[in-house]
């Protein structure tokens, strides 16, 4: 296996660093369907070169698909850009500023003369590659496959069992914003266990419903997998990929499939999750884009 790491600009001048995985197996990156490269973009907290993105682009490759495992600005919990002089990372992310990391890393597959793009995200990569796809007008993404996808829904959450602990969040948030430290970090257990400024959880969590993609997915016109793992029991994660595969009713092919035994993680389904994916894209027709 052939990976070659690269580092790529985006627009705002940000260094993102990567992996290329060069096609191998049948069709070796001479594919004539509908999809010849996938990007593949991590998670809360992640990175280009572990989790489930890592391993999904190791065996896509071994397939015939060119892969791309890319940094976003918001990869791990939190660095510091001496550029901006400023930092960045999960903790810190504004969610709709990824598009023009994703961009940059179809750019770069583009470049090297792929011309049907699959988008695979992860987790949080799963609502930055499937708001991608439904709120940019780039047509060189072929589908878009979201696995184990982020409920991002404030009136969700609201209403969930979880609601009271959400509340908290929310006001802690905003008082650090009242008292004009919008980059102040805190302490969360939900919707996951992690850091966040209180910008960033606003973003992502606020009444405001960014990035709730039951309301963005009518703009998803290309074909969508989402995949899921049986043992997602947590309300953030519960019935998301069924219910956003419902509401792509622009998309030519929505489907979804759950991984049995699955973790939201889905490192112990590698193989299984991979092998749904690779059935799915083998499945597409040129019909299916229409």
């Amino acid at each position: 296996m052939l990976v070659e790491l690269v580092s790529l600009l985006n627009d705002d001048g940000l260094r993102l660093d990567g992996a290329f995985y060069a096609p191998t197996g049948d069709g070796d990156g001479d594919r004539a369907g509908p999809v010849d490269a996938v990007l593949l973009i991590h998670g809360s907290r992640g990175n280009f070169y572990d989790g489930a993105t890592k391993s999904m682009a190791q065996d896509l490759s071994a397939q015939g698909y060119a892969c791309l495992t890319l940094n976003t600005n918001a990869h791990d919990t939190a660095w510091y850009n001496p550029g901006g002089q400023n930092f960045k990372g999960n903790a810190f992310e504004v969610l709709a500023h990824t598009c023009i990391d994703l961009r940059a890393g179809i750019d770069h597959l583009t470049e090297r003369g792929y011309r049907r793009i699959g988008l695979l995200g992860h987790s949080m990569g799963a609502v930055r590659v499937a708001y991608y796809a439904a709120t940019q007008d780039d047509g060189r993404v072929a589908t878009v496959v979201p696995v184990s996808p982020v409920r991002l829904s404030y009136s969700y959450f609201m209403e969930s069992e979880d609601s009271e602990e959400f509340a908290a969040n929310i006001e802690i948030a905003r008082r650090l914003i009242a008292e004009g430290d919008p980059e102040g970090v805190f302490r969360v257990e939900h919707p996951i266990p992690q850091l966040f400024s209180a910008a960033s959880f606003l973003d992502k969590h606020g009444p405001e419903e960014k990035y709730n993609l039951i309301n963005h997915a009518h703009g998803i016109r290309v074909p969508m997998l989402t995949l899921n793992g049986s043992r997602e029991t947590h309300s953030r994660l519960r019935d998301m990929a069924q219910d956003l595969a419902a509401a792509a009713v622009n998309s030519p092919k929505a489907e979804t499939l759950m991984v049995e035994g699955g973790e939201h993680s889905l490192v112990n389904r590698t193989t299984e999750a991979s092998d749904a994916v690779l059935k799915w894209l083998a499945a597409l027709t040129p019909e299916g884009f229409q």
